[in-house]
């Protein structure tokens, strides 16, 4: 029996493309399971959850009992929307990943401390607080001494932040400082530019990274769904609520810069202009997949020809 469950997550529920994606991965991958919100249908390998999309680390936590086998050696997650090389399957995943019994996989860190362009996600993990009304669990995750350790196992550090690292400027400077007004009923200039001198310490550690694909070891499924769905339960974006839960959980973390094997994210029109070349067919994608790319993000199968 194959040693790897291929998970696949679903943003929305896209039920045309659980069909679609059962025929691309079934010779691939023997244990193929569906985690896909609001689910109602009858499929046995389709599992329902019930969450936010911006915190799809939830539905991971939810189908945990669903998908887990005591035989499985790793659990590999790919986000519907992404294509994965087709020469990767369940007999040499682990080869191609670099991956041992204890050894999990995340496309790259991102430092939230290093980020110079503005990221939304630092400033959401600025604001993140375990202590969230209506949750009781402060006592679920370790403590900050703990979780600093396990990031530098990791060789991961957490600075301050700069202003502009959470708050948008001029137009969210303006906003935050109308929370503390003169007695005119604005703030000073020198108000302004003490704002942007102080450094902002986060309340935890948090790390960011890409999410749509990424594989946990037997050893640390539980511990990962565990705090991956204390971070849905109060609300921290998947970005950097997954990669953390990965850090706190894992005793071994390899990326793609210790691959050979590259992903490609098509974010820009001219980055996404790299498909025009196999007219829209998802078989003529799949058969000349570009040899050096792990995967291709986003893919968009409703506006295929999925004939394969």
């Amino acid at each position: 029996m194959s040693k790897v469950a291929l998970i696949i997550i679903y943003n929305h529920q896209y039920n045309k493309n659980i069909d679609i994606l059962e025929r691309i991965y079934k010779d691939r991958f023997s244990n193929i399971y569906h985690l896909v919100p609001f689910y109602n249908g009858d499929k046995q390998n389709v599992i329902p959850v019930y969450e936010s999309s911006y915190y799809f680390q939830g539905y991971i936590a939810q189908g945990y009992k669903s998908y887990f086998k005591e035989e499985y050696a790793h659990y590999f997650f790919v986000a519907d929307d992404l294509l994965l090389n087709p020469t990767v399957n369940e007999n040499n995943y682990s080869e191609l990943l670099k991956l041992n019994s204890n050894t999990c996989f995340i496309p790259g860190f991102i430092n939230l401390h290093d980020q110079i362009e503005w990221w939304p996600r630092v400033s959401e993990a600025f604001r993140w607080s375990i202590k969230c009304r209506g949750v009781e669990v402060e006592n679920q995750l370790p403590d900050y001494e703990k979780a600093l350790q396990k990031f530098q196992q990791f060789d991961l550090t957490i600075k301050p932040l700069h202003f502009n690292q959470i708050w948008k400027t001029p137009s969210s400077l303006k906003s935050f400082c109308k929370l503390i007004l003169t007695d005119k009923g604005y703030a000073s200039g020198f108000l302004k530019s003490k704002l942007k001198e102080k450094l902002y310490s986060l309340s935890y550690p948090i790390v960011g990274s890409y999410s749509d694909i990424f594989v946990v070891s037997s050893e640390s499924i539980k511990l990962f769904c565990h705090y991956c769905g204390v971070f849905a339960a109060t609300n921290l974006f998947v970005e950097v609520a997954l990669p953390t839960s990965l850090v706190l959980s894992a005793k071994e973390i390899v990326t793609e810069n210790d691959l050979k094997l590259q992903g490609k994210a098509l974010w820009t029109k001219k980055q996404y202009q790299e498909l025009d070349k196999y007219g829209n067919s998802l078989k003529k994608m799949l058969t000349e997949f570009p040899r050096n790319y792990l995967y291709l993000h986003p893919i968009k199968l409703s506006k295929l020809n999925t004939e394969l």
